[in-house]
């Protein structure tokens, strides 16, 4: 099984190269099992919360995903819920 450190960096590494696709990624999600996609989507929730968080550091690299998270994490404030692990 891979670790949450061997993952993040296995997403670092594919991200990291110019043909990488994040759509090509997210089409594969609806072909997972149910409780998975429950999972994938906590997962991606989780990074949001890290770099939507007031004390992330950014530069110009990285301020339009932070600002773009801080967005996404005020409207789950306010109209987000619980995903169970069903």
């Amino acid at each position: 099984m891979i670790t949450e450190i061997e993952l993040a960096k296995t997403i670092e590494d594919a991200v990291n190269n110019y043909s990488f696709s994040p759509k090509k990624v997210a089409a594969q999600v609806p072909l997972m099992h149910r409780t998975i996609q429950q999972s994938v989507y906590k997962l991606c929730k989780a990074i949001i919360e890290v770099m939507g968080a007031e004390d992330y550091t950014t530069d110009l690299r990285n301020q339009a995903s932070h600002d773009e998270a801080k967005g996404i994490l005020a409207y789950l404030k306010e109209h987000g819920r619980h995903i169970p692990m069903i």
